[in-house]
Parts: structure tokens; sequence; C-alpha cells
């Protein structure tokens, strides 16, 4: 009896010692286990039967506007049933890590890329090579502008002149905004104006176009200003009225970019008599106009210098969401950076169905101190 338990005894024994070894090989110091770790994340995992894969590359992977983007394209890949892989140097201007990425991801032979470029001119080569492996290559947000290699079959970004339109289309309905504009007279016209950081980014520039063609077509179907409106400032965008002068949209552009000549520039807009808007056109824009009248202070709706001149803007940032949610700014339009995701992840599916794409407008959304806080809005606004 004694001998059998002996027996047993050791047998239990060995259990314990070849579990713990076991137990031994599966620890790994930290250092190792992270070395492990990204050894994987840089490994290529082959798609299912069937499936297929899209690597996703932005101009900048922490930027909370591109993560808005992998959000839609996360939700386009779980919709269309692709595997989805998302990417992005740690800042745009880290051009050589982005070139690095789609270099390695051309390797992978994904079924298609979807690529915001850092710097165009620096991925001819690597988008030369995706296109001699047949590898659709799909734009989003500025996409690959100028692309000579063919690569690129389509993009999914904001219609700029539609989105300037839209800020358009919410002032002119404001019902505060038309019982001043229906007071103008000859002798007294009132004064809009638009505030451009340039005029030749093509972005702020089509912006600028949207709103302020807009924004004459919507008054002029209010009733006694069909005609009445002008369009003046720069000669890009000057339309005369027909009629005797009631409204004067005036385009202003400052001498340089610098923050010092916007902000000037937007002082100088707040001095016009009868001034009663202001559309700012993108986020250097904003921060001149909040310079320009004291963190918006001055723009308070009950006790503001300028009380009465409604302020709309474009894109986002924190000084522009505090004034819209005390109220200073009006509103403003941001471009939908969800959708850019969602519709490129769509593009590239097709492109790789060997259906025809073709460019994608990806809309915009307006905001103000009643919607800024809904889930859809917050996503796309970045501080």
């Amino acid at each position: 009896m004694r001998c059998i338990m002996k027996q047993l005894f050791a047998v239990f024994a060995l259990f314990v010692l070849i579990g713990v070894a076991a137990c031994g090989e599966d620890r790994q110091p930290p250092a190792e286990q992270e070395k492990d770790t990204k050894a994987a994340a840089a490994t290529p995992v082959p798609a299912a039967q069937g499936e297929k894969a899209i690597i996703v590359i932005s101009k900048s992977y922490q930027n909370q506007f591109y993560q808005a983007a992998f959000k839609g394209a996360e939700k386009a890949a779980a919709d269309l049933g692709v595997r989805l892989t998302t990417n992005g140097p740690d800042a745009e201007s880290n051009v050589s890590q982005q070139v690095e990425q789609v270099a390695a991801a051309i390797n992978q032979k994904p079924d298609a890329i979807v690529l915001a470029a850092c710097d165009p001119k620096s991925l001819e080569e690597a988008l030369g090579k995706a296109k001699a492996a047949g590898i659709p290559v799909i734009g989003f947000d500025s996409g690959v502008p100028g692309d000579p290699t063919g690569a690129v079959l389509a993009t999914a970004t904001t219609d700029n002149e539609a989105a300037g339109g839209n800020v358009a289309k919410k002032l002119a309905a404001a019902p505060s905004f038309q019982e001043k504009v229906l007071q103008a007279t000859e002798q007294k016209p009132v004064v809009i104006g638009a505030l451009a950081q340039d005029a030749t980014s093509g972005s702020i520039s089509n912006r600028i176009t949207g709103f302020v063609n807009t924004l004459k077509d919507e008054l002029e179907r209010l009733n006694g200003l069909q005609g009445a409106v002008s369009i003046s400032g720069q000669q890009k965008w000057h339309v005369p009225a027909t009629a005797p002068v009631k409204v004067k949209i005036v385009v202003t552009v400052p001498p340089t970019t610098s923050q010092a000549d916007i902000q000037s520039a937007a002082k100088s807009i707040f001095m016009t008599d009868n001034l009663v808007a202001l559309f700012a056109a993108n986020q250097d824009a904003v921060n001149g106009v909040i310079s320009a009248t004291n963190d918006a202070t001055d723009l308070d709706r009950t006790r503001g210098k300028y009380r009465d001149v409604l302020v709309v803007g474009f894109d986002a940032g924190k000084s522009q969401k505090d004034a819209i949610k005390n109220g200073q700014f009006f509103g403003s339009v941001a471009q939908d950076s969800y959708q850019m995701g969602y519709q490129a992840v769509k593009l590239a599916v097709a492109a790789t169905n060997k259906q025809p794409v073709a460019d994608v407008d990806t809309g915009s959304r307006w905001y103000n101190k009643d919607n800024i806080e809904a889930e859809d809005i917050a996503i796309l606004l970045y501080d």
C-alpha cells in the first residue's frame, strides 16, 4: 500500500513540474512582450476566404478629424463585409513615415488602399507600384491631388462650394437676419462680410464662392431684394447688382496669411457701417475674428459691442466651439469626416469589384449651440 502511495505521489509531482514549466514558458519580460506585439501588428493577417482586405492611411493617425474618418471606414467595412486596417503617420509633417507606410501597404497586397496624402509628390513612386500591382487607390479628404500615375481612381471629399452654400442657406433662413436685411434701403444698404484667409487655396476659395453666390440667390428671393444684391471686394467674386443696391456682400482677403494680418482684416470688417453678418471661411479666419473681438466677448448677444452682427464660421477648434456654445457665433459648418471614411471604403469595395467609381461629395454638417453636443455632430468637431 505504501509503495502504491509513493507511486501516486511521484506521478502527481511530475504533473506539477510540467505545469510550472509550461507556465514559465508563457511568461516573458515586458519588453519582450511589447516586441512580440509590435511584430504581430506589423505582420499582415491573411483575409478569410472571399473576404476583401482594405488599408486606410490618413495624414495623421491621432488627429481627431481622421479618427472620425476611421470610425466611418470601420462602419462601412462592417456593413460591406471587408477586413480593414487603419494607419497613418504621427503628424502630417512626417512625410517619410507615410511614404514607408504606403510602401508597406502595397507589399501586403491588399485588395485596395484608401489614402490621404501628406505630400503627393513623395508618393508618386509608391503609387506607380500600386498601379503596376493592380491595387486600386481611393483618395479621401484631400486625397492625392494631381496624381500622375493613374492609381487613384476616385476621391471621397467635401464639395467646398456646396459646403459654403450650406452656411449661406442657414444664415439666410434665420428670422433675425431676414429682419435686418428687409429693413435695408438704397440710402442705407446693409453689409455682409466674408473673410477668406487667402484667395489661392482651392478649398477656401470654393467655400467663398459657394457662400456669396448662394447667399445672393437666397436674398433675392425675399420681397424687395430682387436684383438689389451685389458682391464686391475682390475681382474674383465681383457680381454687380441689376437694381439699386440694398445689400452688399463684401469679400475681404488679408495681404498675407499671418494671424496678425487676418486679425487686422477682421477688425476692419467690424468697423464697416451697417454690418449685419460675417462669414469666416476657415479655422484661421475664425481665429482672426475671435481675436479681433476680444476673445469673442464683443459678440455677446446682450452686452457685446457687436451684438447685432451674426457670425458664422467653418471647421471646428476649441475657440470656435466655445463661441458657439456661448451663443457668440450664430453657427458653423464642419466637414463630415465620418462620411469621408465611410464613402471611401464603399468606393474601394466597388473598385475591387471592377465597378466604375467617381468622386463623391461627403457633405458638411451645420452645428450651433442647439446641436453641438449631439453624438453625430460632436464626433466631427476637433479641438
